[in-house]
């Protein structure tokens, strides 16, 4: 079995480590050691302190056979501290964690570096996933759907065939996205939305069908 760390420690961190739980119980795979923060001096009461082994200057130590896996829920923070530890600790290994009971074709799929994918999630055909995308519960992912670097797929999102969700995406719970449409970089989708049209980058989109969210309205 690998050593494995979650980089957080928080809600998101937990759900991990159940997740590393249930594929060990599937296959034993994993030893989970303990979580890591980014700052000692940040530690809050939802964090889970008493299994913090340390800052990431902890991988200066554990040098060899070690894995990790990114807990952190917004997609500007989950890539951002990828790339740090990726650049101080080349030897750490990402690997892609995928709850047993997800469905996929197997010959058709693709689940690269860091990518994590929670239970009850069902993919079809030729759907790429990229570096550290997350892909929360109980979401449907159709056939030649692209889920980019870094994206996180809240819990019961749907997404249609051919969608396109460009790197640093956040989805909300419960979201739908209809089919052939490109969601932009850094985008964010709010909960509940039903997306019918093209989200542009950096853009925030709510509702029933979604439009982008006016900031400056009072």
């Amino acid at each position: 079995m690998k050593d494995i760390v979650i980089i957080g420690a928080g809600g998101l961190a937990r759900e991990i480590k159940f997740l590393i739980n249930q594929i060990n119980e599937f296959s034993p795979t994993y030893n989970f050691l303990g979580y890591l923060i980014s700052d000692l001096n940040k530690i809050t009461k939802n964090d889970s302190a008493s299994e913090i082994l340390g800052d990431f200057t902890w991988f200066e130590n554990n040098n060899k056979n070690i894995a990790a896996a990114v807990g952190i829920g917004t997609p500007y923070y989950r890539l951002l501290v990828a790339n740090e530890i990726k650049s101080k600790f080349p030897h750490v290994d990402f690997p892609s964690l995928i709850h047993p009971n997800v469905i996929y074709d197997k010959a058709s799929c693709s689940f690269e570096e860091g990518s994590i994918v929670c239970a009850s999630s069902v993919f079809t055909v030729n759907i790429q996933v990229k570096e550290f995308a997350l892909i929360n519960l109980n979401c449907t992912i159709g056939h030649e759907a692209y889920i980019g670097k870094g994206s996180v797929i809240n819990p019961t999102v749907n997404i249609s065939g051919g969608v396109k969700i460009e790197k640093g995406v956040l989805v909300g719970t419960g979201a739908q996205i209809l089919q052939y449409l490109t969601i932009g970089e850094n985008a964010t989708i709010g909960a509940g939305a039903c997306v019918t049209k093209d989200v542009l980058p950096n853009t925030t989109v709510v509702g029933i069908p979604a439009k982008p969210l006016n900031l400056n309205k009072k």
